[in-house]
């Protein structure tokens, strides 16, 4: 397996293998793969600077007609994600073109296509600072691209994210690709990925109030005999040890609803992903020292960890 950095302030990716191209929810082995480079001529309108700002009804259209598969591919995969860095797109959707040369090349291309037709735009901050190059680079849907995807009328306008939500954001992404890359495993057959709000859950507290347990991600990984289930936590050392023992609590609290073990016969792990080993000894201690808590729940990695840990159960 290879593995990539996005950049400072980001916790090393997960692990990740030559990713196939096959970007729903469901990830499996038996997917069938597009066919081709995405890199054919298309009749994309031109656009004016002036029709940048705001495209009519009829030029979208003809843009969602005349768009390339993958390029659609990638527009979800953003619109999924909020933010993703040009080395992501490219691991999510083309790293099945051969060399990494021609990945890149291809997903730049395609990028710089979907910018020029004002689908999508780059912050102004990159990840790892300009050093980095055109990987660093982070997109969002422009308000064409959410218009194209689903135009039901809701107003979409970009912003610049801070630097702490834009990490976190980053960082989720990396654990899908981690979590796609386990589909290469012998054992594992598919990979099912929720990604927020899917992965929420509604239920009602003690006293009647409603409330939300809201995981970074929800992942399903099917082999011939199990289904294991998990809630996944990705932690980059900004919360407080308190923060993070009240996240906790709040499995606790939906656990005790009964809700998933009677629609799955069984509750999630839970699997918090660090930054740094210390701060997943540290929650961990502190899990297994509180009355409050069902240590065997919960799971504690690092990068560096991810996948043996939450390929441990299938052992």
């Amino acid at each position: 397996m290879t593995s990539y950095t996005p950049g400072s302030g980001l916790p090393s990716a997960i692990p990740l293998g030559s990713v196939p191209n096959d970007t729903s929810s469901q990830v499996s082995r038996r997917s069938r793969a597009l066919r081709g480079t995405n890199t054919p001529a298309t009749s994309y309108p031109e656009l004016t600077e002036k029709r940048r700002h705001r495209i009519d009804a009829d030029v979208l259209r003809q843009l969602a007609d005349t768009m390339p598969d993958r390029d659609h591919q990638v527009l979800e995969l953003i619109a999924r994600h909020r933010f993703l860095t040009t080395h992501q797109v490219q691991h999510f959707v083309f790293n099945n073109l051969g060399t990494e040369d021609s990945a890149a090349r291809t997903t730049r291309h395609v990028l710089q296509r979907l910018t020029r037709t004002a689908l999508i735009r780059s912050l102004a901050q990159r990840i790892g600072g300009v050093r980095a190059g055109s990987s660093a680079r982070v997109w969002q849907l422009a308000p064409a691209g959410a218009r194209l995807l689903r135009d039901d009328g809701t107003v979409y306008r970009t912003h610049e994210p801070s630097t702490r939500f834009l990490a976190h954001c980053l960082a989720i992404a990396d654990v899908h690709l981690g979590l796609r890359a386990l589909q290469h495993l012998p054992t594992v057959e598919t990979v099912h990925v929720q990604l927020e709000p899917d992965c929420w859950r509604r239920f009602t507290g003690v006293g009647g109030d409603p409330r939300w347990l809201q995981p970074d991600l929800a992942a399903t990984i099917q082999t011939a005999d199990f289904d294991d289930r998990w809630f996944i936590e990705a932690d980059l050392g900004t919360e407080a040890l308190p923060t993070l023992l009240k996240k906790c609590g709040q499995y606790e609290s939906y656990r005790a609803t009964g809700i998933e073990q009677e629609e799955h016969g069984a509750f999630p792990l839970v699997l918090w992903l660090f930054s740094k080993p210390e701060r997943a000894d540290a929650l961990a201690q502190a899990v297994r020292r509180s009355p409050r808590f069902t240590p065997e729940l919960y799971r504690f990695a690092t990068a560096e960890t991810f996948s043996e840990v939450i390929t441990e159960p299938l052992s």
